[in-house]
């Protein structure tokens, strides 16, 4: 069947379809003319991964599962904690707006000091509220994993763990590789090189988060984040090549 019609069997948009091909949850034939043929074992695939997304499930998750590398049970049941833990944020987030609604306040008259020490209170007590550190761990993510490829549409990890770690050794064993041909031959050299990509990484968060907190704030910048980013990208590895070519040479 055409996308069309897998679009109307199973009323989700032919984007998400995409998206899951691209993630090779489905890989449909391709036909004499270019155009992709679904089969009935393609749909089948596709309404599984619909509900495992509707259930929270990972994309990254759900490819194991489907491969095999990880039994079902496994992922459900790690999806259950991790929901039950949101479950606990929200209540402790839904029980404080609903307390400062009850005062029908706006941002100039909200006491910001009274409800942060509110919330600490509750939380002293054992409510739960969304957890602020994630933003922070979320970027970190995004920084690492769109650095080396490995994100997903959605800023998740795209492969299995194991090939993450298989292709993060791999790029910076050819860095290693790369500064030890092109320099002088030494464990020095090949040692710089291979700490340049992780160096880098960090130079990233360190610059590029205070940009990614601003852009939130302000639309204008936002529209140019990327351009940005990549700016700072580049300025990020020509810091790092300094700072270990200095190292280098002063023997540090």
């Amino acid at each position: 069947m055409t996308i069309k019609e897998v679009e109307e069997k199973l009323g989700i948009p032919r984007a998400s379809i995409r998206f899951y091909e691209k993630e090779q949850l489905i890989n449909p034939k391709r036909e004499d003319n270019g155009y992709r043929e679904y089969s009935e074992q393609d749909v089948a695939t596709l309404k599984k991964v619909v509900l495992f997304r509707k259930l929270g499930l990972a994309v990254s998750d759900i490819e194991d599962v489907l491969d095999g590398s990880l039994p079902l049970t496994d992922a459900l049941t790690a999806n259950v904690a991790k929901l039950e833990e949101q479950l606990a944020e929200l209540n402790g987030a839904i029980e404080m707006s609903r307390t400062i609604l009850k005062a029908q306040p706006d941002i100039e008259t909200l006491d910001g000091e009274f409800y942060f020490e509110e919330v600490e209170r509750e939380e002293a007590r054992g409510s739960r509220f969304m957890d602020i550190a994630k933003d922070i761990a979320g970027y970190q993510k995004s920084v690492f994993l769109d650095y080396y490829g490995l994100a997903d549409a959605e800023g998740g990890l795209r492969v299995s763990p194991v090939a993450a770690v298989f292709t993060v050794i791999a790029f910076s064993l050819t860095w290693g590789t790369m500064n030890w041909l092109f320099r002088e031959r030494s464990l020095n050299n090949f040692l710089i090189g291979l700490a340049t990509p992780l160096l880098t990484v960090l130079v990233l968060f360190l610059v590029g988060y205070p940009i990614h907190c601003l852009a939130k704030k302000h639309p204008k910048l936002k529209k140019h984040e990327k351009a940005t980013g990549l700016v700072v990208l580049i300025i990020a590895i020509f810091l790092v090549l300094t700072f270990l070519d200095l190292c280098n040479r002063f023997g540090w």
